[in-house]
C-alpha cells in the first residue's frame, strides 16, 4: 500500500483540555510528517494553527464547526476532496460517514460515567452516539493514560486490540525557571496574592471543586492571609460562585479562564497546585505544575497515580480534611524533595515522544511506514499488536 498524505483534525485548537492536546502534539508531528500532514482548521483559526505548525505542512481550512450540522457534511466532503490516506480526529466528534482509515484520540469516557455533564437528554444522547461510532470505526485508538486505555477497553471489548496509550505532557513553557517580574505583573492584575493554593481547569461536577472550597474554609482557620485562586468558569455550575461568595471577601479570586500567557507565572507563584477530581483523561495541570517546580495535591486516582507517584500528595476526592491536611502541610513545611522528584518526573514525559508513537499509530493503521524504512523490512513489527506504552 502506498502512504498517502495524514490528516489532522484542529478545529477544537481552542478548547480547553483537547485545544492543550492538539497544540502540544500538533507541532512536533509536523516536524516528524512535514509536507505529508494536512491540518484541518476552522477559517477563524488559521493564523494560530500555521503558527504552530510552519511552513512545509499543508492547511485546509473548512467551515465545519464542531458539534454543528456542517461537521456531518462539509467536513466529510471536504476531506473526501482531500484523498487522505488517513486522519487524525483528537476527539470523538467526527463525521458519522466519514470514509477511509481514521485514528481517534479518547481523552476519557465521561459522557457514559457523567452523563450529566450534557446539559440535556438529546446532547447526552449525541455525545455518546459519537463516542460508539468512533470507537467501533477507528482503525487505532488513542487514549492518554493507561487507565483511560482499560476503561475503554472494559467499556468496548471489542475495540481491545486497537487501544493505544500514548502519554501526553507539559509543553516547554512549563519550567522551574522562575520570572519574578512576570509573576508578580499576573498577581497584581488579577488581584491575587501569594501565597496561593492554585486551580486550573473546568468547572464540571466531576472536577469536584465544591469540595476544594470546603478543604480551603478549614485552610483559613491556621491560613488566614492565603486565598484560593479557581480559574476558569461555567455558569451552568453556579454552585461554585455560591460557595467561594460564603468565604470572607478576597480569599477567593475567580480570574474566569486566563491568558495561555498567564498560566506558567501562575504556577511558579502558587504555594501549591491542587486538583480535587473524581475521575480524570490524563491530569495536564499537574504534570505542568510538576514541571514547574510547584507541589501538587490531587485525588488518588490510578491516572494520577500514574503521572505522580511518590511526588503528589495523594487524597480521597470524598475527603475536604484530607485535602486541607495535605495543603497546611505544604503551606507550613514545604514539600521536601517532592519539587525536585516532581521537575525529574515531568522529564520524563515530552510531546516529542508522543508525536513520534502516534506517527507509529498510523504507521500501523495503514500498514505502511511513514519515516524510514518500509514495515516489511521489519518482520518482527507486529503491525496489530495491542500497545500499551509502558513507563
Amino acid at each position: 500500500m502506498t502512504a498517502r498524505g495524514i490528516g489532522f483534525d484542529a478545529r477544537l485548537i481552542g478548547a480547553l483540555g483537547i485545544g492543550r492536546y492538539i497544540s502540544g502534539l500538533l507541532p512536533k508531528l509536523a516536524l516528524i510528517l512535514g509536507e505529508r500532514l494536512t491540518v484541518v482548521a476552522n477559517r477563524q483559526d488559521a493564523a494560530i494553527v500555521r503558527s504552530l505548525i510552519g511552513g512545509s505542512p499543508q492547511l485546509m481550512t473548512v467551515n465545519a464547526q464542531p458539534y454543528r450540522l456542517a461537521e456531518q457534511s462539509v467536513l466529510p466532503l471536504s476531506l473526501l476532496r482531500a484523498e487522505l490516506g488517513l486522519i487524525h480526529f483528537p476527539h470523538y466528534n467526527l463525521p458519522l460517514v466519514k470514509p477511509g482509515h481514521f485514528v481517534v484520540t479518547v481523552h476519557d469516557l465521561f459522557p457514559f460515567q457523567f452523563p450529566q455533564i450534557h446539559s440535556g437528554p438529546l446532547p447526552r444522547t449525541v455525545n455518546q452516539m459519537l463516542m460508539r461510532n468512533a470507537v467501533s470505526r477507528a482503525d487505532r485508538i488513542i487514549t492518554p493514560s493507561k487507565a483511560t486505555a482499560l476503561a475503554v477497553k472494559q467499556s468496548f471489548p471489542k475495540s481491545a486490540e486497537r487501544v493505544l496509550s500514548i502519554p501526553e505532557a507539559a509543553d516547554d513553557r512549563f519550567n522551574a525557571v522562575r520570572n519574578p517580574e512576570g509573576e508578580a505583573a499576573w498577581q497584581t492584575r488579577l488581584t491575587i496574592r501569594p501565597p496561593y493554593v492554585f486551580y486550573l481547569g473546568q468547572w464540571k461536577a466531576y472536577k469536584n471543586l465544591p469540595l476544594l472550597l470546603d478543604a480551603f474554609r478549614i485552610v483559613r482557620l491556621t491560613h488566614p492571609t492565603t486565598q484560593l485562586v479557581l480559574a476558569g468558569d461555567d455558569p451552568r455550575h453556579p454552585e461554585v460562585r455560591q460557595r467561594a461568595a460564603e468565604l470572607p471577601q478576597g480569599s477567593v479570586v475567580l480570574p474566569g479562564r486566563l491568558p495561555e500567557s498567564a498560566v506558567p507565572d501562575l504556577y511558579r507563584g502558587a504555594a501549591v497546585v491542587v486538583l480535587p477530581s473524581r475521575a480524570e483523561g490524563f491530569g495536564l495541570p499537574v504534570i505542568e505544575a510538576m514541571a514547574c517546580g510547584v507541589p501538587v495535591v490531587c485525588s488518588d486516582l490510578p491516572v494520577l497515580r500514574e503521572i505522580a507517584d511518590e511526588v503528589a500528595f495523594f487524597c480521597d476526592p470524598g475527603d475536604p480534611a484530607a485535602f486541607a491536611q495535605a495543603i497546611t502541610q505544604i503551606l507550613e513545611a514545604g514539600s521536601g524533595d517532592r519539587r525536585r522528584l516532581g521537575i525529574e518526573r515531568a522529564k520524563r514525559f515530552t510531546w516529542e515522544r508522543a508525536a513520534q508513537q502516534t506517527v507509529e499509530a498510523y504507521e500501523m493503521a495503514l500498514g505502511v511506514r511513514l519515516v524510514g524504512p518500509p514495515l516489511e523490512e521489519h518482520p518482527g513489527r507486529r503491525q496489530d499488536q495491542d500497545l500499551q506504552v509502558e513507563r
